[in-house]
């Protein structure tokens, strides 16, 4: 089963800075630090006191005063609370599980993604609801729009695919998953996805698309679900707006968050926010349509990959910032290098321990169901 791929192409990107250019720069470095160790040294051996020929009679291992490691100050208390969900790897509940315990709390969410490798994975997803049947969490599941060849947007906005994905429906309903919340095309701006609309006219056939997928799926009898339009802040051809699927078939907004390549570390996340088509975009664009906002991937980046590393401000950050616009929910990615637990970021892991356990979590969030949608072709 294969990841989302949005975060890889994110890394891609960061790192097609100029490799010569790193190289030069580091080598004045390195000349300048010897050019400042040679001088010291020829005027520490005329210096009283100093590390050379006359200071050597002293003892021959002198204690060096201890710098104790402290961990990061304890975050303030949160103004509301911010539900936790969590991606812990395809089809991976006990993995889900580990970081509730870990984290210290109840997490009600947890997100999987649908393998996009056929239609037939796309319209019966068993594998995955077996493996997330009878467990606690409410679930939060990628759609893909399209699976990887032998499809395109054009027919799809024409709803030659609504057959397929009112089975998927009916499979959902069949195994208990009739309130499921369900995102279709997510990250619609990464070009190495199906779905991709990276032109006018692949915008317009994307939310087509939408519109019969959320349709269709409605119409089979006992489905509850919710729909969330998921886009990015990636450096874009298409504006996020013109990707808007429409009020009647949204019920959430979502948008991601990491402390990737932008600013010095201790001040990425307000970078994140303000960047544009930032989390502040996403924030005032649900708040002008009346939608509740979820952070649909969040988590810290390694610094091989041009994060921040273990970076427990950004964490804090951004549940304050969480938690002054109601976000309905924040979830956290937490599987591979880039995993929040499990020994790779601990102070950003402690400060969300501590973030959430201070706070009072809320019953799961309730969204109210959106108008239903014209049927498929109208």
């Amino acid at each position: 089963m294969r990841s989302p791929r949005h975060i890889d192409t994110i890394a891609r990107r960061l790192r097609s800075i100029d490799q010569a250019d790193i190289l030069r720069a580091s080598a004045l470095v390195l000349s300048a630090v010897l050019v400042v160790v040679l001088l010291v040294i020829a005027l520490d051996h005329g210096a009283p006191g100093g590390t050379g020929a006359a200071a050597q009679a002293g003892p021959a291992h002198r204690a060096r005063p201890h710098t104790p490691v402290t961990a990061p100050a304890a975050p303030k208390p949160l103004s509301s609370p911010v539900p936790l969900g969590v991606y812990a790897g395809a089809g991976s509940p006990a993995a889900a599980t580990v970081f509730a315990t870990d984290a210290g709390v109840a997490v009600p969410y947890a997100l999987d993604y649908f393998d996009d490798a056929s239609w037939t994975t796309i319209s019966d997803p068993s594998w995955f609801l077996q493996r997330w049947a009878g467990t606690r969490f409410q679930m939060i599941f990628g759609v893909p729009m399209l699976p990887r060849s032998g499809a395109n947007l054009v027919a799809g906005a024409r709803g030659d695919y609504n057959p397929l994905f009112a089975a998927l429906a009916q499979v959902l309903v069949d195994n208990g998953q009739a309130s499921a919340i369900l995102m279709p095309g997510w990250d619609p701006e990464d070009a190495t996805l199906p779905w991709s609309a990276r032109t006018a006219s692949a915008a317009e056939d994307y939310v087509a698309e939408f519109n019969q997928i959320v349709a269709t799926m409605r119409a089979v009898p006992g489905a509850k679900f919710q729909f969330v339009w998921d886009a990015s802040n990636s450096p874009d051809p298409v504006a996020p707006a013109a990707l808007y699927p429409g009020d009647a078939v949204v019920n959430l907004v979502a948008t991601d968050a990491f402390d990737l390549g932008i600013g010095p570390a201790n001040q990425r996340f307000a970078d994140v926010a303000a960047i544009p088509y930032g989390l502040d975009w996403f924030a005032g664009f649900a708040g002008h349509h009346a939608k509740p906002l979820m952070i649909a991937k969040w988590g810290v980046a390694p610094t091989a990959d041009l994060g921040g590393g273990d970076d427990p401000g950004f964490v804090s950050d951004l549940f304050s910032w969480s938690a002054q616009n109601h976000v309905f929910a924040a979830v956290t990615w937490d599987y591979g290098t880039w995993a929040i637990t499990g020994g790779g970021f601990p102070h950003s892991a402690s400060v969300l321990h501590q973030i959430v356990t201070a706070s009072v979590v809320s019953p799961l969030s309730k969204v109210v169901e959106s108008s239903e949608a014209p049927a498929p072709g109208t």
